[in-house]
């Protein structure tokens, strides 16, 4: 029997999750496809180009993000402009400005990654319109379910479906095929792609879960693949059942969301089974819009009526929960004066203004003063561009030998109390693993932490 190529195993694979998808190619008049330069957004790119009828349009979508060195991330753009005119698919692409997405990292409490994410969904949302798209067409694949689940059971969250085939109009074509399979579906068809960096830097969580986690899985827990995929699948079923159950509950409780907030009658919430419950505030939540995941621990203390009257009033990554007279709320966080994030991209010397500081700037690359309120401080191996910013969550500072250690652990070691958001951190741009080069603490009488290289 002959065996199946690796393009007919992705065109294959592209066809039926298209299918399951639930889209309608009958109903579409141009399809939009996210090509980032990697190798599963080009093969999605590709094969959609191959296999979709000349009826229907396919118009592709780039972001430059501009959070890694320029000749990286525009060489990036500038390949998936170039293929995209060999193929007669009209390309548009988008820049965001150098800076922005470290700049919303700060302002939303939000890791890099997470901002850069939301940018760049703008960035569809706003192609989509613009295009006249019917749906755009992401490139996750079997392994980034996979890792996502790890993620999630890492993280201790409830949630453990994984990346769905489509949510809206958007949809991921390629979800059911391997990442071995799409690199070697490209190499039959001779088609080059970019390999981004910093997949190999073992800071972000989804790195160290596909470069560390999974290998070791792979070599020890033979079957761990079809274990995660039967949980994700049973967890899938569960979410559907109790989806309805919410729907209900909801009326129940008069669910009212305004422009940030959520109230609702808390003692009935508090009649419901706790899986009933946990759906409601991640509703509410999901509204409000918090700036990062709400712990799960954080979540069940407030499913206990006893513990919400005790408590009345507590907050969590960036979101707000009180319980009074019956009512319960579920709010943004209104930032006090100490909580106010800054951030200020400094290009070259000369005089600048970042949250409560006004500062000086002198010096060249490889050797920056910067000087506030009569304090001074030198930091050698710095190079303009940088950042000159407040904390944010995840901020990791090398130590001497290597390792990394907690920002926040360093300050809390401090002792700086309510000056946490105060003190400056001297960031490296266009890097996205935080690549922090200085805590300026003696700004407020405390220590210095400076890396040297």
């Amino acid at each position: 029997m002959n065996m199946k190529s690796f393009e007919e195993k992705v065109l294959e694979g592209l066809i039926y999750s298209l299918s399951d998808s639930k889209v309608s190619l009958d109903d579409c008049n141009s399809i939009g496809v996210a090509v980032s330069g990697g190798a599963d957004s080009i093969s999605l790119l590709c094969a959609l180009n191959n296999i979709l009828p000349k009826s229907i349009t396919l118009k592709a979508v780039t972001v430059n993000h501009n959070i890694r060195a320029p000749e990286e991330t525009a060489g990036d753009a500038d390949y998936v402009e170039s293929l995209c005119k060999s193929l007669n698919v009209p390309c548009v692409r988008y820049e965001i400005e150098r800076g922005l997405v470290e700049k919303k990292s700060v302002e939303d409490k939000n890791g890099i990654e997470d901002s850069a994410r939301r940018l760049r969904y703008e960035k569809f949302r706003h192609f989509m319109e613009n295009e006249k798209v019917d749906f755009l067409c992401l490139a996750h694949n079997k392994n980034d379910q996979e890792e996502t689940i790890l993620m999630r059971i890492l993280q201790g969250s409830g949630d453990l479906g994984g990346i769905p085939v489509s949510r809206g109009k958007f949809i991921r074509p390629l979800i059911s095929i391997y990442r071995f399979e799409i690199e070697n579906y490209l190499s039959e068809k001779n088609i080059s792609y970019r390999t981004d960096s910093t997949n190999l830097e073992n800071e972000m969580l989804r790195n160290r879960i596909r470069n560390i986690l999974v290998p070791v899985l792979d070599q020890h827990f033979n079957g761990w693949k079809k274990a995660v995929e039967h949980l994700s699948e049973k967890s899938r079923r569960d979410n559907e059942a109790l989806d309805g159950f919410l729907k209900e509950a909801l009326v129940e409780i008069d669910y009212e969301e305004k422009e940030s907030s959520v109230t609702f009658n808390g003692d009935v919430y508090f009649s419901f089974d706790n899986a009933i419950k946990d759906r409601i505030l991640m509703e509410a939540v999901k509204h409000a819009g918090a700036s990062e995941r709400i712990p799960q621990s954080f979540l069940s203390r407030w499913t206990e009526k006893k513990y919400a009257e005790f408590k009345k009033t507590e907050g969590s990554s960036g979101i707000q929960f009180t319980f009074e007279k019956g009512l319960f709320t579920v709010e943004k966080k209104k930032q006090v004066a100490t909580e106010e994030g800054f951030f200020a991209i400094i290009e070259k010397p000369g005089s600048f203004s970042a949250g409560n500081c006004t500062f000086e700037v002198s010096g060249e690359n490889h050797k920056v003063t910067i000087r506030c309120n009569e304090k001074e401080i030198q930091i050698s191996g710095l190079e303009f561009p940088f950042a000159f910013r407040s904390r944010q969550p995840g901020d990791e500072v090398k130590n001497s030998d290597g390792s990394m250690r907690s920002l926040s652990k360093i300050l809390d070691g401090w002792k700086v109390s309510d000056l946490k958001d105060r003190i400056p951190v001297i960031q490296k741009v266009g890097s996205p693993l935080q690549d922090i080069k200085c805590i300026w603490g003696s700004l407020y009488g405390f220590s210095d932490w400076i890396v040297v290289e």
